[in-house]
C-alpha cells in the first residue's frame, strides 16, 4: 500500500488560494505568504517513496560496472562534501531526490546555513541523492540530475551542481529536467572540463552508483525527502535556519 503524502496534512490546514504544489499525484493549495512556514511547520519527508529504487533509470546496479564517483564513501554510498571537517564535529546528513518540490524550498530556507557550516567545517556534510520520483512520476530525471552531480563530484563540483538544480527545477513536479537544462547546470557549477562532464554525462557513468544509493539508503530506513539528520537524529524542521545550527550545536564534542 503505498505510504501518506505529508500533502494531506498540508491540504487540510492551508487556506485554498492560488499556488498549487503537486507532489506524488496529490495537490496542495497554498497562499505564497504561508507556503513555507505550512511545508515545514512540523512536517518532513514532504515525498515519499511508493515504489522499488530498480525501476528508475532503467538499468540494473547488479549489472551494471561499479564506477564510483570522486568524494563517495563507496559504490551505492552518499556524497562527503567536506571531508576535512574535524572529528569532533557532527555528521550533518541530508537526503534530497532532485525532483522533490519541497527539497527545493528546504534548500532556499535552510541552504545557506547548510553552506556556512560547510564552510567554517563546523559539520561533516554527507548528501544522500535519493532518486525514486522517477518512478513515482514516471520519467528518468532524479537519476540523470543525480549523474550529472556525479561527474561534477570528479571535478569538486558537486555542491554546486546540486545548488544549481535545486535552483531551477520545474515549477510542475514532474516536468523533468532536459538534456540542455542539466548541461547549463555544469557550466554554472564552474566544472573546469566540460568535455569530459559531457562524456560522463551521456554514458550515464554512475547510474548504477545512483540506483544502489537509493536502494542501500532505503535499507537505512529513510524512504522520504527532505530528511535531516545531526549526529544521527533526525530533526524536525519548521522552517527555522536554526534548526539545524542550535542541533550542531548541541551535538559538538
Amino acid at each position: 500500500m503505498p505510504r501518506p503524502d505529508a500533502t494531506d496534512k498540508l491540504a487540510a490546514t492551508a487556506p485554498a488560494q492560488t499556488n498549487r504544489l503537486i507532489v506524488g499525484g496529490l495537490v496542495a493549495i497554498l497562499t505564497l505568504g504561508a507556503i513555507f512556514a505550512a511545508i515545514f511547520l512540523g512536517i518532513n519527508n514532504n515525498s515519499k517513496n511508493t515504489s522499488t529504487p530498480a525501476a528508475s533509470g532503467g538499468q540494473s546496479a547488479a549489472t551494471a560496472a561499479k564506477a564510483t564517483p570522486k568524494g563517495a564513501t563507496e559504490f551505492g554510498g552518499p556524497m562527503v562534501v567536506n571531508p576535512g571537517a574535524p572529528a569532533n564535529v557532527p555528521v550533518l546528513d541530508i537526503y534530497e531526490d532532485p525532483q522533490c518540490p519541497v527539497c527545493a524550498q528546504f534548500e532556499q530556507i535552510y541552504g545557506p546555513t547548510v553552506k556556512a557550516l560547510v564552510q567554517a567545517n563546523a559539520a561533516k556534510l554527507v548528501v544522500h541523492t535519493m532518486t525514486f520520483l522517477d518512478t513515482n512520476l514516471k520519467n528518468d530525471s532524479s537519476v540523470r540530475a543525480a549523474n550529472g552531480a556525479f561527474c561534477a563530484a570528479d571535478q569538486g563540483k558537486f555542491y554546486e551542481y546540486m545548488a544549481q538544480v535545486y535552483a531551477n527545477q520545474p515549477a510542475k513536479e514532474g516536468t523533468g529536467y532536459p538534456a540542455d537544462q542539466l548541461t547549463s547546470f555544469a557550466v554554472k557549477a564552474g566544472v573546469a572540463d566540460q568535455q569530459a562532464w559531457a562524456s560522463c554525462q551521456a554514458g550515464l557513468t554512475y547510474q548504477a552508483h545512483t540506483l544502489a544509493l537509493e536502494t542501500n539508503t532505503e535499507k537505512s530506513g529513510v524512504n522520504g525527502t527532505p530528511t535531516v539528520k545531526v549526529a544521527g537524529q533526525t530533526l524536525k524542521l519548521t522552517g527555522n535556519p536554526a534548526d539545524i545550527t542550535d542541533a550542531v550545536k548541541a551535538a559538538t564534542k
